[in-house]
């Protein structure tokens, strides 16, 4: 409810809780249907969960986006505002675009209220997501986030901040925070992979 970007980009209104409620449903409905939604289970209970884009995949398309809920975001934002929003999302991903297809990219990543602070957001990273790259081709992953918090965090778990910017209009502008690491492929997997010589 209280992360920057949301408050940047959505409607301060009595409707804000469903619009944020819609933009996060979209979403995630949209990576799910492409196999990209992993969670972290505790006695039974999602307790974390992330949305990556795979390296040789395309993120969601707008059809998709727009069969998964986007005609009631454009009902309850307005073309307008929506347009905005996803011009703004564009620009906040604008550093991580260049490793485009070829790299891995943290759509959204989330612990549940209650659960913060126990290690949980690591353990799935370095016990899931990044064995997950690893046995998959390896490569380069990014993400983007907006608070010191999560800055910390992501350095905490080997990640690289190579690009700072900020977005929105002063005084309401939000740190725009681009992180990067790469995966490397473990010397056992390597023998799987056929080699090429040039005769």
């Amino acid at each position: 409810m209280e992360y920057p970007l949301y408050s940047l980009l959505l409607a301060p209104s009595k409707d804000y809780e469903k619009q944020l409620y819609q933009v996060n449903y979209t979403n995630t409905k949209s990576y799910y249907q492409q196999n990209s939604c992993f969670v972290g289970l505790m006695n039974g209970n999602i307790v974390s969960a992330v949305l990556l884009k795979k390296r040789g995949e395309k993120s969601p398309g707008f059809f998709r986006y727009l069969l998964n809920g986007g005609l009631t975001l454009i009902a309850q934002m307005g073309q307008k505002r929506l347009n905005h929003f996803l011009k703004t999302l564009d620009k906040m991903k604008a550093a991580c675009a260049p490793y485009g297809e070829n790299g891995w990219y943290v759509d959204c990543f989330a612990v549940a209220k209650g659960y913060q602070g126990q290690s949980l957001g690591s353990a799935l990273f370095n016990e899931f997501i990044f064995p997950y790259i690893r046995t998959n081709g390896g490569g380069w992953i990014t993400l983007v986030t907006h608070t010191e918090l999560n800055k910390k965090f992501y350095g905490k778990n080997g990640f690289e901040l190579f690009s700072e910017s900020s977005l929105g209009l002063d005084p309401n502008s939000i740190p725009n925070y681009s992180f990067r690491q790469v995966i490397d492929i473990p010397l056992q997997l390597l023998h799987n992979i056929p080699v090429f010589k040039n005769e």
